[in-house]
């Protein structure tokens, strides 16, 4: 990979770095869907035998002043459509525990609002290429003399037809996957999109047939009332004269319904997943440095390209890493290493705390199953001539040791009569409330959803990754580079904190779904923190095998030097 060489004129804001971002992303979603749409035109009206008037059409076609006037509201509703939805690319997603909350989520207004112009979307692309093309499908109705109009139903079908395309692929494609995916080998932006456009063509036609199906099925069941209902509204007449290739027609803008949105998630996706470098001099309160866009968590998009930016600098700047490494003039001191470590810790600090905290809430709510099965088998009734045989211990009371300890056991009864009765009452009264929540679905509703917080620890774990890596080779590089020792202070905070956040994730393998491979979302959280693991202990190996001559100098506790020893070190 070719090396950038450093630029410390870059100086920007939060604001700066995402508009400038989002702006290019934008622009170019909205130029796309002009140029597809000139294009579609282009095909449907051109005439190959006659190239000289396919030309004349589409010049005509392209400069003509009524085209650019059916043009300008799909413009507009686009450019509002990527405006909005760059709040969900941009800003951090709302943690949901609840699945109350989550419905609540799903029904806001900005879903809403995104439901509404992604099935505006669908109906004007539709309307706008059987406008411009004309035929017979140009408008929904077709006057037959100077006093009734028909209808044309294989319009109605087309137009109803790219709403339900546009809410199926807000519902079923963009609510299930707003997170954008930082590609592995990052490339220049004219690459990554030669090498997508054609594959996600190809998968636009595929995803558009089961959502083609399930309208037609739609249709075959309603669509007569629907019919009947708008002829009634605007006073039309009924022709019977359906044509079966408009199922034909649906598929392919369906097609380029799903291919046009998902260019623009594509665009978005080339854009603000590039690498950005961030200074690690702050001259001025305004400019955005890495060590505070590590812990920017109310930006998650400029969190990661800060971590990213992290592993680059790490990897194939030593220009930037002489910057961390030199000290202060004057003072003498590691500003620039302190600020950086001490950002990184936090990072991994407040990881540590949310998934202790998840995994203790779950044990706790393993334990309260056992405690409450424990305690109805104990309430087991026993009778007073039949031996208990749940207990190996028990054996037959006698008369006579009855007699002599009647006298205590009264005593005993009667002072603890009223707390023994309350006690039961108490606990009747809450396995009967946790027996209605289970029956009547108020627990799976309102109740905290199993591993919530876990899942959305694992949503961000290529943090973890990113860092992890790019602070050990920053370590191992400066046993070389570092003149003034300012890494080796922090070597014990910075391996143990490590080896800490490894087995904290070690506890996650007790739980069913993190601990084997299955489908759905837990598989990618399975695989989320086998990555995770493995990113930290390959850290950990690469700075415990560079510093091996001096590991026994670096003051640890017996707890991590015997972890160490035990999982991360190879004797040869």
């Amino acid at each position: 990979m070719q090396v950038n060489q450093p630029n410390l004129s870059v100086t920007f804001t939060y604001k700066d770095l995402l508009f400038r971002k989002l702006y290019n992303a934008i622009i170019c979603s909205v130029i796309s869907q002009i140029l597809i749409l000139q294009l579609c035109m282009v095909i449907i009206k051109g005439d190959p035998l006659y190239p000289s008037s396919w030309c004349t059409t589409i010049f005509n076609t392209v400069t003509s002043f009524t085209t650019w006037l059916y043009v300008i509201p799909h413009i507009t509703i686009i450019f509002a459509q990527c405006l909005i939805c760059a709040k969900d690319y941009v800003l951090s997603s709302n943690f949901c525990s609840t699945r109350f909350k989550k419905i609540l989520s799903v029904f806001s207004l900005h879903n809403l609002v995104l439901l509404s112009l992604h099935s505006l979307v669908g109906v004007l692309q539709v309307w706008l290429i059987l406008s411009l093309t004309g035929g017979d499908y140009k408008g929904v109705t077709k006057r037959i003399d100077e006093t009734s109009s028909v209808l044309v139903e294989e319009t109605l079908f087309l137009l109803i037809g790219g709403l339900w395309i546009g809410m199926y692929f807000f519902v079923k494609v963009y609510m299930s996957d707003k997170h954008l995916v930082f590609p592995v080998i990052h490339q220049k932006k004219l690459t990554q999109f030669k090498s997508n456009v054609m594959s996600l063509l190809k998968s636009s036609f595929k995803q558009a047939v089961w959502p083609c199906m399930y309208f037609i099925m739609f249709y075959y069941c309603w669509g007569l009332e629907i019919k009947r209902n708008f002829a009634y509204m605007f006073n039309l007449q009924i022709q019977n004269s359906y044509n079966s290739k408009v199922y034909f027609y649906h598929w392919l803008f369906a097609a380029l319904i799903f291919f046009n949105l998902n260019l623009i998630k594509l665009f978005f996706s080339l854009f603000l997943t590039e690498p950005s470098e961030f200074p690690l001099v702050k001259p001025n309160q305004n400019v955005l440095t890495l060590q505070e866009s590590i812990n920017l968590d109310k930006l998650p998009i400029v969190q990661s390209l800060a971590c990213l930016d992290l592993y680059f600098l790490s990897l194939w700047c030593p220009f930037r890493r002489q910057i961390l490494f030199t000290l202060s003039q004057p003072g003498e001191h590691p500003h620039n290493w302190n600020s950086l470590i001490e950002a990184i810790l936090k990072l991994y600090r407040s990881y540590i705390e949310i998934l202790d905290k998840s995994t203790e809430n779950l044990n706790d709510k393993s334990i309260l199953q056992v405690n409450s099965l424990i305690h109805c088998q104990n309430n087991i009734p026993k009778f007073r001539n039949l031996r208990n045989m749940s207990s190996p211990y028990s054996t037959p009371e006698s008369p006579k040791m009855l007699d002599i300890n009647r006298p205590y056991q009264n005593t005993t009864t009667s002072e603890n009569r009223s707390e023994n009765l309350l006690t039961a009452f108490q606990n009747k009264l809450s396995n009967t409330i946790s027996i209605l929540k289970t029956i009547t679905g108020i627990n799976y509703i309102f109740g905290e959803i199993p591993q919530a917080s876990i899942q959305q620890c694992l949503s961000n774990g290529h943090l973890i990754i990113w860092s992890s890596q790019g602070l050990s080779e920053l370590i191992c590089a400066s046993l070389k580079e570092d003149r003034y020792g300012v890494v080796q202070k922090d070597l014990p905070g910075v391996i143990s904190t490590l080896v800490n956040l490894n087995q904290v994730l070690d506890k996650l393998n007790r739980f069913p779904a993190l601990s084997r491979r299955i489908v759905g979302s837990d598989n990618y959280n399975y695989k989320m923190k086998n990555a995770v693991s493995s990113s930290l202990k390959r850290s950990l190996f690469h700075i415990c095998n560079t510093f091996r001559n001096y590991l026994s100098e670096i003051p640890l506790s017996k707890e991590v030097s015997s972890y160490l020893q035990s999982t991360i070190l190879v004797k040869n």
